[in-house]
């Protein structure tokens, strides 16, 4: 009974934060999808923006990321009071920090999609996307914050409601704007920015609003001070690490398969994008153990933290053999559904068996992490992510894309063998972490 107990609170918290990551892809997945129409050009031209996007979203995922342990950690302590000074004080950071980042990016988007990779092919309709995708990053930065706070709190289900309107609003401002259906302009590429603005807007608004009816008490002050800093930067500086080894990782891979021509990187766009459907779902459980493992850490609850373990290691698994399933049995079928270009379509089903391969590591690697980041091990993942993102994954694919020639292919294959190497070193720590006293893993 306790076994079914722990089963409906974890999936109580961890679905509506999985199904959240899940929504959120669909948002560039919409993109993709409907640009696909237009051609493998405009493909690459909406795809190249993803590593310039993630860049600065490494930045707001690391602070909300942050924002959401600490929460997490106050919940268990019972100090909820202190929340919303801490909230407010993030948040007057981060206008001013990603406010100078986006008008850096704005003004020199050319050259940094050139060193992305980005062809003269497609370099037009790339720079026409960016320069207002950019808004929609920028309204994301302060959605994402906002939302850290309800994580922190378990309320999943809430951000969950706010991203799937947020979602359903940009595939009918996608559809409307794209193709020109009724009264409005077909813009193509452009018309695709302006609907992801859109719905990041919506989704901005919700979340706001949800705050706002909630428990919350009121914003306290916006000026950060010395007892916020030294609260946030040491543990700030774990989690940006490892975000930011991530993204260096990604530039890099991502620049090397750009050279590998404009077909290949549109199957690798489309074979990526879907991947990222089960790499955010999972993504979700891995926030769900890690806001957990915080209640638990700051509780001091060691039985509590064991059960949450258990439950995220058993689900992970049960959803990433459904994952694989699917991916493999379907994969002419999905890739189909991006590309309607009959070339790409052997190529692209077998990029899609890789994709199907990595449900296994790369979910059980997140839940892992997010339990040691809940527990404060936030150094120990940014150390592991340096070795295996920004070092081996660049170094193996550049021997298996420039030495063995193996093309896209080399290319995944470099990825699955970075996903198992980070999900082995994860167990290994969590092990190391279960078998030492109680009070290493809840200190309070």
């Amino acid at each position: 009974m306790r076994l079914q107990q722990d089963d409906k609170h974890y999936l109580g918290i961890a679905m509506p934060a999985a199904l959240e990551g899940l929504f959120m892809v669909l948002l560039s997945s919409v993109d993709i999808i409907m640009v696909g129409v237009l051609g493998t050009a405009a493909i690459a031209a909406v795809s190249i923006f993803t590593q310039p996007r993630m860049m600065l979203l490494c930045v707001v995922r690391s602070v909300a990321s942050v924002l959401t342990l600490l929460t997490a950690r106050k919940f268990g302590e019972k100090k909820l009071q202190e929340v919303p000074a801490l909230l407010a004080r993030t948040l007057f950071c981060m206008v001013i920090l990603m406010g100078t980042l986006h008008v850096l990016f704005f003004l020199h988007l050319e050259g940094i999609l050139s060193w992305m990779g980005a062809k003269e092919e497609y370099m037009a309709a790339a720079l026409a996307y960016g320069d207002i995708a950019l808004v929609g990053v920028f309204l994301t930065t302060l959605a994402t914050i906002l939302q850290a706070v309800q994580l922190g709190y378990g309320h999943t289900k809430q951000v969950m409601s706010a991203n799937v309107q947020g979602n359903v609003v940009n595939i009918i401002a996608n559809a409307l704007l794209i193709f020109g259906l009724g009264p409005f302009p077909e813009m193509g590429v452009v018309g695709a920015a302006v609907g992801t603005v859109i719905g990041t807007g919506w989704t901005l608004g919700v979340t706001g609003y949800q705050l706002k009816e909630s428990e919350w008490s009121g914003w306290g002050s916006f000026w950060p001070t010395r007892a916020y800093f030294q609260e946030f930067l040491p543990v700030f500086g774990g989690v940006f690490s490892e975000q930011g080894f991530e993204r260096i990782g990604m530039v890099l891979y991502t620049r090397m398969v750009a050279e590998l021509g404009t077909a290949a990187y549109a199957v690798h766009a489309i074979c990526m994008n879907f991947c990222d459907f089960y790499y955010c779902f999972a993504g979700g459980l891995g926030k769900a153990n890690m806001v957990l493992a915080g209640h638990a850490h700051g509780a001091g609850d060691w039985s509590y933290w064991q059960r949450q373990l258990r439950a995220g290691l058993k689900w992970s698994f049960v959803f990433s053999l459904i994952s694989f399933a699917a991916t493999y049995v379907l994969r002419e079928e999905i890739f189909g559904i991006y590309s309607h270009e009959a070339e790409l379509l052997p190529f692209g089903a077998l990029i899609m068996i890789f994709v199907a391969a990595v449900s296994f590591p790369e979910a059980h690697a997140m839940v892992c992490a997010g339990v040691l980041r809940g527990s404060g091990k936030t150094s120990q993942v940014a150390a592991y992510s340096f070795v295996s993102i920004a070092f081996l994954r660049p170094l193996i694919t550049a021997f298996f894309l420039q030495v063995l020639d193996l093309g896209l292919a080399g290319a995944w294959l470099a990825l699955a063998i970075d996903q198992s190497l980070r999900a082995s070193c994860a167990s290994f720590l969590l092990w190391r972490l279960w078998k030492a006293r109680p009070q290493m893993a809840c200190d309070t």
